[in-house]
């Protein structure tokens, strides 16, 4: 049986280098076609579309920089369920200030027919006030 908790990590620490760097277009090839961001206090993200929208947004107006740890990955045939916490922070570039931030999150993955793992959908919340 495959370490998918490895696995999850692997393709997580890919992705923080496209939101490091700020690439829209990077982060937005880690999604299935379908799916759906759920950031907290926004409403949901549905779409690549609407995804690679989001994400020039958030990067005109932010720097991101964290750090993801999963605690459990479940794998269920074409499907991965994966439960974690982040921490980092995000600093809003008209300011300069870093924000810090800590929560937890929840992750969908399935399968494509090319055998990668693509995010169906996610979401988290901060431990902070």
């Amino acid at each position: 049986m495959p370490d998918f908790l490895a696995e999850m990590r692997a393709i997580r620490q890919d992705y923080l280098r496209y939101q490091e760097a700020g690439d829209p277009e990077g982060c937005v090839g880690f999604w299935a076609d379908d799916g759906v961001l759920m950031p907290p206090d926004e409403p949901a993200v549905r779409g690549h579309a609407d995804l690679l929208d989001w994400y020039r947004t958030a990067f005109e107006a932010f720097e991101f920089n964290f750090q993801i740890e999963y605690e459990q990955a479940i794998f269920a045939g074409d499907w991965v369920f994966a439960r974690g916490s982040y921490s980092g922070t995000v600093t809003p570039r008209a300011t300069g200030e870093p924000i810090e931030d800590r929560g937890k999150l929840l992750e969908i993955l399935r399968r494509q027919p090319d055998g990668s793992w693509k995010w169906h959908a996610h979401m988290w919340s901060s431990d902070l006030p």
